[in-house]
């Protein structure tokens, strides 16, 4: 595990991944095109791409503001040390996230950007609820989205197990953007400045 810092620390990590992968997008897509296959393999390329960093990308953002929510609602403190594993694998044996006062392990949790509970990923809230559930302090489980949590909530309540289970609001990519500037716009002008 790694330590987080400070949450505008963190985000900068975050934000500094996200430049990353969108300068890798823009280096794909700007490849020539004069054919539909080339095409098409210009934008697998972007799509796998895109795809996989993504969901890394949700998953780190995720990570911070589960540990903003737990400041701002009493559960964690200003002097409270965060752990954090913001590279998000079925195989990391730690937790998504730690709060540790002094030496102790006061909560931990782990965070699901993904939106739901279908197939492989119903398989996977169930292997991190049942290791969270073995861990120490208050344990917490994140979602985006509401039938995550409903899904969350029935296997928490089914097994017995002392996880709270909280879904963080989704947070609008326009509504950061300045007025009259939509993601729309966005792409168009960057069509347009080629």
């Amino acid at each position: 595990m790694l330590e987080l810092g400070t949450f505008e620390e963190a985000r900068s990590k975050v934000l500094a991944n996200a430049q990353r992968l969108l300068a890798g997008i823009r280096r794909t897509a700007a490849e020539s095109v004069d054919t539909v296959e080339a095409g098409i393999v210009v934008l697998t390329n972007v799509r796998k791409a895109a795809h996989e960093h993504v969901s890394q990308l949700q998953h780190e953002q995720m990570i911070v503001s589960a540990a903003e929510w737990l400041v701002n609602h009493g559960i964690a403190t200003a002097t409270t040390r965060w752990q954090w594993n913001p590279r998000h694998s079925s195989d990391h044996a730690g937790p998504d996230l730690l709060g540790i006062d002094g030496d102790l392990v006061r909560l931990c949790a782990e965070v699901n950007a993904l939106e739901e509970p279908v197939g492989v990923i119903d398989a996977q809230m169930r292997r991190a609820l049942t290791k969270l559930a073995t861990l120490h302090g208050r344990r917490f489980y994140f979602v985006r989205t509401a039938s995550m949590k409903r899904r969350a909530v029935t296997k928490v309540v089914k097994a017995g197990w002392d996880i709270a289970v909280v879904q963080l609001p989704l947070q609008s990519a326009t509504a950061k953007l300045p007025l009259g500037l939509t993601l729309t716009s966005l792409a168009a002008a960057a069509g347009e400045g080629r």
